[in-house]
Formats: C-alpha cells, structure tokens, sequence
C-alpha cells in the first residue's frame, strides 16, 4: 500500500533533487488527523474568505507586492485555467506560447477559443536544443496580424529554469490591450525575500500563477493566483472560476502549510535565500571543471534549476538512472540529453556535496569510454489543420505510430515531465513529430498519449 511505501522510503538515504520544495525537512506541525477539518464555525472559508484565510492571502499579496492573491490548494491547473476564462470573453482569441504546460491547452480547450501559438526562442546545446525565452518583437508582429488576440500566456521560468523578459512583453502585450498570463509555477521562490530575480507580477504580468509546493517550503498542491495592481479583471470574476475549478472541501491541511511557509518567508526567508545562494555558487564554482559533462549557466537562466547536460556523450536518462541508482540522489527529471535537478532553499549543504562527487564520478567513468551516443531532438514545430474542440469530440481511432504519418492528432501527446504537448489535437502528425516521439521512446522517457498500441488519431 502506498502509505507503507511512503514511510519505508522516508527512512531511506535518497536525496530529493526534485519537487516538493520542503525537500522533506519538516517543520514543527501538528499531526494532519487533528486539525483535517471542514468549514466549520470560526474557521473561515476560501471560497469566501474573510477572516484568517483572508488574512493569509492578505500576507501573500504583501510579499509579491500583488493587488491580490488567491490561495489555492489543486496547484497551478487551477490557476491557469482560472486566468484563461477570466481574461477571454466569448468571440475573443487567445496567444498561447507553445512550451506552455498542457493545462494551458486544457484550458483553450475547455473555453473552446481559438488558439494562436508562439514559439520560443531555441538554445541549442551539445546535450539538445532548450526552449528559452520568448521575443518581445516576435510578440509584436503576432499582435499587430490578429486584432481578436486578448490574452497571452507563456511560461517563465521555464522548466530548465529560463526566463523570459516580462517587463517587455508586458509593454508589447498592453500597447495592444492585451492581458499577459504569466504561467510562473516554478518561480514561487523569485522576487522575495531579496532573491536574485524578480518576479512576474512584478514586471508588468497581470495575472500570475506560481505553485509554492515547487519551489518553497509548502505542501504538494498549495499555490498563487496573484493579480497585479494594474489589472482590469475584477476580483468577482476571478472567485467565480475559481469556485468552478478548485474543490468545495478545500484542505486546512494545505492551507495551513500555506500559512507555515508564508510565517517561515517573513521570518527567516532572507537569511535562508541567503545560505542557498551561497550554496548554489559554490555548487558552480566546484563543477566548472567537468568537461563531459555540463551545467547550463546563463544570465537569464534561474541558477537553481540545476541542468546537467551530458553533452553528447551520455544521455539524460543514463545519468538520471545512475545518479538515482549509484548514488540515492533522485532527480526531477530526464529529456534527451540533459536532466534536472530542482533545488530550493531547504535544500542542505550535504546535497550540494552529494551531487557534486556523484558528477565527477560520472565525468571519470565518461572519459574511460568516451563514445558519441545521443541523438539529440527538440519540440518540432506543429501545423493545425482542425480545432482542438473539433479533434478531441469527433470520430476518432488508434493507428501505429509508424502508419500515422500526415493523418491528424486526436489527442496530446507529450514527455513527462515536463508534460509540454509535442503534439496537441487537431495537429498534423508529421515525420519530424514521429521522429521526435521515436528519440523519446528509444531514450526510456516517459512518453504520454503514444505507446505500443499506437497513437490517437481523427478517423
């Protein structure tokens, strides 16, 4: 049974290099069986919140320097899918960047709009080609072409950690009178606290998602919807959807994690960005010497997104599997050439350590068999031929991935993590996206919406 599982694996050495951001140091709490409640009297309600939830979401706004907050306990999905329907009116059309995570699609979807897609800018790397950041000017020409476009939504910081230039795109997205959507979920920890970078909401986003859970001390679910002071939407349409899209029983568990992590922010938060700053540098200082083997490290990439690259020489799957396997350091995950380690401030000087020698390790046993074995692949580019409303609610079939060349998508198909759409429904099925989805397979990445019985297609 998964409880047992869980107990006998928190006894284990494994290191987390992976979400949650608690990195499982606990903070004093309660056991969860005594304070699992409903909304009972005097205990506030977050779907009307006007005591100590209120209180708390007063707290989170403060931190970001947000109009607003919404606290959440069904993770940034919710979020997301609360700012499409809150930001696109019924005839209204929605810019979506193309790395953008699959409930953004769900959303598109769900509100039945018509979506356009802008791609980011690549970062090609000898461990594979990187989604970076987004172009302000390609931004533009999409807005000056499509005059029904009223919201824009992309994802920064990315997965490997990217992050695009908000503050240009927000003035690019509001000289059209466009609504920017940041999807922020892997930058809860960026612009408080006197950390490095700022966030969104603080660069002109009007509505920001960030999921706590993944980068801060909270519990798995808990997360942002922030609003920004110059944002149009009213506070009524936000609660609305969000009373559509998160449950009506609500966790005081999560939301009491909520309200350890904010208390522990306001406390103790810039002495430990502090400490974890420190560490991520010296983390760098220490491995600047591997050489087959490579840490992406960028002005606009968030340091502690830990990008290993194996530069051609192993791919990212083998050095997931060794360093989980050999050394107990479980990482969040594996693309092609490259994998990732997620770190927060919890994390502990030993970890550092740990993954440091298990690197050089892996450098030596590279370096007494060098050999070219990665066959490095990126998002392909995708044409639409039907709507996804249209693909998804017709007629559809599973055909061999093999024999399904130039028929359409009836369904996403996408690596996870990170769970971005290589192929998104009512997408032609082309030889570059069968060949990208071959380079997964044959890397052992986990490959979402194709398998063995074949793919989904529009019959």
């Amino acid at each position: 049974m998964i409880d047992k599982k869980l107990e006998t694996y928190s006894k284990t050495d494994n290191y987390p290099f992976h979400m949650p951001g608690h990195k499982r140091q606990a903070f004093e709490f309660e056991n969860p069986y005594k304070i699992d409640i409903t909304e009972i009297t005097g205990f506030d309600n977050l779907h009307h919140p006007e005591e100590e939830l209120k209180d708390l979401e007063e707290g989170w706004a403060k931190l970001y320097g947000a109009a607003e907050a919404f606290f959440m306990v069904n993770g940034s999905t919710g979020g997301i899918l609360t700012a499409i329907f809150s930001a696109i009116g019924a005839e209204d059309e929605l810019l979506l960047a193309r790395n953008c995570h699959g409930s953004a699609y769900h959303g598109a979807y769900l509100k039945d709009t018509k979506v356009h897609f802008i791609y980011p800018e690549f970062i090609e790397t000898k461990g594979g080609t990187i989604s970076g950041g987004i172009s302000p000017k390609k931004l533009e020409d999409i807005l000056k072409a499509n005059g029904k476009i009223k919201a824009f939504l992309l994802t920064s910081p990315t997965y490997e950690g990217i992050i695009s230039n908000v503050s240009k795109l927000a003035e690019v997205a509001h000289r059209f009178g466009v609504i920017l959507i940041v999807d922020g979920a892997h930058g809860a920890h960026l612009g408080i606290c006197n950390s490095k970078y700022e966030n969104p909401i603080q660069q002109g986003a009007d509505l920001v998602i960030l999921s706590l859970h993944k980068t801060l001390p909270a519990f798995t679910s808990t997360a942002l919807l922030l609003k920004s002071k110059g944002c149009k939407i009213n506070n009524e349409t936000i609660r609305f959807y969000l009373d559509c899209f998160e449950t009506s029983s609500p966790s005081y568990i999560l939301m009491a994690s909520g309200a350890k992590c904010l208390r522990y922010l306001e406390e103790e938060g810039k002495k430990a960005f502090l400490n974890y700053e420190k560490r991520l540098e010296d983390f760098y200082r220490d491995c600047k010497d591997l050489t087959f083997l490579k840490l992406l490290d960028r002005k606009d990439k968030d340091a502690g997104k830990i990008v290993i690259s194996g530069e051609g020489y192993v791919s990212g799957q083998e050095i997931f599997s060794k360093l989980r396997d050999e050394f107990h350091l479980e990482l969040e995950m594996a693309a092609g050439g490259y994998c990732i380690a997620m770190t927060s401030i919890m994390d502990q000087k030993e970890g550092f350590h740990r993954l440091k020698e298990a690197l050089f390790s892996i450098e030596q046993e590279i370096k007494e068999n060098q050999r070219i074995s990665l066959e490095a692949f990126t998002y392909p580019k995708t044409v639409s031929v039907l709507s996804m409303k249209e693909a998804i609610e017709g007629q559809k079939v599973r055909r061999p991935l093999e024999s399904a060349l130039n028929c359409i998508s009836a369904g996403f198909v996408d690596f996870y993590p990170p769970g971005i759409p290589i192929l998104a429904p009512g997408e032609l099925i082309t030889e570059e996206i069968i060949k990208t989805i071959k380079a997964g397979m044959k890397g052992n990445l986990n490959v979402e919406g194709c398998s063995d019985k074949g793919i989904l297609i529009v019959e």
